[in-house]
């Protein structure tokens, strides 16, 4: 039997920790939605912006790691994924580039 890769296996762990804990931030983010109108106002004040913005990371970063687990058993694939984590990483960061990139493709 074919022994994994370290890199893999650190990998592995790490996304069962990160989607573990994901699994809670969301429940927290929609308790924090579901109470709002209860309590007349979000009960994590003024860093409700910030924790969805931290689930929309740790999500990606969970499934990433995941998605890894898969694509690393082929090279090909592994570089078609890593471009496409690429890129939602950079549309999270910044999120005019599409909007960018697909001005300069009309005008040329």
């Amino acid at each position: 039997m074919k022994q994994d890769n370290p890199i893999v296996k650190f990998v592995n762990v790490a996304g069962q920790i990160i989607a573990f804990a994901t699994v809670i931030l969301w429940l927290l983010c929609l308790l924090n939605t579901g109470l709002s109108g209860f309590i007349d106002g979000y009960f994590l004040g003024d860093a409700t912006g910030i924790i969805e913005y931290i689930k929309y990371w740790a999500t990606l970063i969970a499934l990433a790691c995941s998605g890894f687990e898969f694509a690393s058993r082929n090279m090909l694939i592994l570089i078609l994924y890593i471009v496409v984590v690429a890129a939602c990483v950079i549309m999270l960061c910044f999120p005019g580039t599409l909007k960018t990139l697909v001005n300069m493709a009309m005008s040329a």
